[in-house]
């Protein structure tokens, strides 16, 4: 019995030395770590993830550990922002990074006549050096997206039956562009929304004006990751 009782004393001083040294904390320590990090892990599951802002973090970490890496979004907006207002285009294209990327966006008066998808040829020369633009400062990393968005106003010729048609051809002709100026065609992706994007949204009971559907009548070329 004494033996016993001996084992017992010697085991508890065993751990008094063990805390005594300042160790212990280190089991508590491990369980907060590893709770924040299941924290953090479901706070990211159940987000959604602002690729413009994440790029944002990444070019000033980059900054900070001067670590090469692709061409940031803030350099590629510079770049397109440049050339719009070297031709004088800044009232019907805009430049912005937003959740999705790098977004450029015309309107569809610099791009387009009305009911028709065919690119026009004064529009030609500044969508040229938006495409250098991509082209050079993106990288395979990047997805190079067009959209193209119409107004509600309902369509219906032989060849446009309707504004998804309409939407499509636009984007589509686009895209083609971009993959004639050597862009990968792995790369590109064209997408026809109609008008069930609108970028001016209607207030209940009201019907849209003629400068909510000009603003709806758009073509966006999105440079975005994978």
């Amino acid at each position: 019995m004494s033996q016993g009782g001996a084992g017992k004393k010697g085991l508890r001083r065993r751990r008094q030395t063990f805390d005594a040294d300042g160790e212990g904390w280190l089991v508590t320590y491990g369980d907060a770590i590893t709770l924040l990090l299941a924290f953090f892990v479901m706070i990211l599951s159940v987000s959604d993830i602002n690729v413009g802002k994440v790029e944002e973090l990444k070019e000033g970490l980059a900054g900070l550990t001067k670590q090469k890496r692709p061409t940031p979004f803030n350099d590629i907006k510079k770049e397109l922002e440049k050339i719009v207002d070297e031709h004088g285009m800044g009232d019907n294209v805009n430049v912005a990074i937003d959740s999705k990327g790098v977004k450029v966006e015309f309107s569809n008066f610099s791009l387009y006549d009305s009911g028709s998808a065919a690119i026009k040829p004064g529009a030609v020369p500044m969508l040229s050096e938006v495409t250098n633009v991509i082209r050079d400062t993106s990288s395979s990393t990047h997805l190079v997206e067009v959209e193209g968005h119409t107004d509600d106003v309902p369509i219906k010729t032989e060849r446009f039956p309707s504004n998804w048609e309409l939407s499509s051809a636009r984007a589509s002709n686009v895209v083609k562009y971009l993959l004639g100026k050597g862009i990968d065609k792995e790369r590109l992706k064209a997408s026809g929304y109609a008008d069930s994007r609108p970028k001016q949204e209607l207030e209940a009971g009201q019907g849209y004006t003629s400068e909510q559907r000009a603003a709806n009548r758009r073509v966006v070329i999105y440079i975005k990751r994978y």
